[in-house]
């Protein structure tokens, strides 16, 4: 019952922090640092999902979503704890449809959607504020997966420096607030037109790398973002080479052991 009541409360705190700033993250998620660096790189990792069925965990406004779609996959499942996000990507949906299905889903529970030949994760792992609930989220994404499917996350760069005001031209600010044994806590300040903030764990290679392992992913592959030449041409090499030398996130991907 305690376990509960604290998973009861790690939701609602989830869902205010969304509630009342969806609107300025979905503008957030279309930045430079989203167009020009993960996106390219998330793209690159995933490949050609031509006919592939694919679930997209803390989908929000269905930025990766779409992308999956774009990359060939016949089914596209959204899932986010959050009904406001959800809300959110059914408009763009019924504006620009694609045939992709959004529900409000918790990955920190066993819900069993259907079994899926990909899985992306964008910024998901990092809301999970012990291991305990970061290896039920593997779990949970596990379930979903069939054997041998792939798991393509984004989370936050476990080696990243916070503190740094030289992201402050990327548009965002990081400051550690709290740190445990395989975590810091992480408050992101977003400085653009609207400022606003979210908190979240900032995680150890090794408590991911467990939490994988311990839910039957193997091939744990960690890959750099990449500047793509249409981020070059706009503003140079130059404009990225901070955001290079520490990179805020990175993508963690890895495959589903076989039967």
């Amino acid at each position: 019952m305690q376990r509960d009541l604290a998973a009861n409360f790690r939701d609602m705190r989830m869902i205010d922090q969304y509630r009342t700033i969806s609107t300025q993250y979905s503008a957030a998620r279309k930045d430079d640092h989203t167009n020009f660096l993960e996106t390219p790189t998330v793209q690159s990792v995933l490949g050609d999902l031509s006919g592939a069925s694919a679930i997209d965990y803390a989908c929000g406004t269905g930025h990766y979503s779409r992308l999956l779609k774009r990359l060939g996959a016949k089914n596209v499942l959204g899932v986010d704890l959050s009904p406001a996000m959800i809300e959110a990507a059914r408009h763009e949906e019924s504006q620009n449809a694609l045939g992709i299905v959004y529900e409000v889903g918790d990955a920190a529970t066993m819900a069993v959607f259907g079994s899926f030949d990909v899985a992306t994760a964008a910024f998901l792992f990092n809301y999970a504020e012990d291991e305990q609930t970061l290896a039920q989220m593997f779990r949970s994404v596990a379930a979903n997966v069939i054997p041998d499917g792939r798991l393509v996350a984004v989370v936050p760069n476990p080696d990243f420096v916070n503190g740094r005001e030289d992201t402050l031209p990327y548009g965002f600010f990081l400051e550690e607030i709290g740190e445990g044994p395989m975590r810091l806590r992480v408050r992101m300040t977003f400085v653009g037109e609207e400022k606003f903030w979210i908190e979240f764990t900032q995680w150890s290679r090794r408590a991911y790398e467990d939490a994988l392992a311990q839910a039957g992913f193997v091939d744990a592959e960690w890959t750099r973002f990449a500047v793509s030449k249409e981020g070059i041409e706009r503003y140079g090499q130059k404009f990225w080479d901070a955001i290079l030398a520490n990179p805020k996130s990175v993508v963690l991907s890895a495959r589903k052991k076989p039967a």
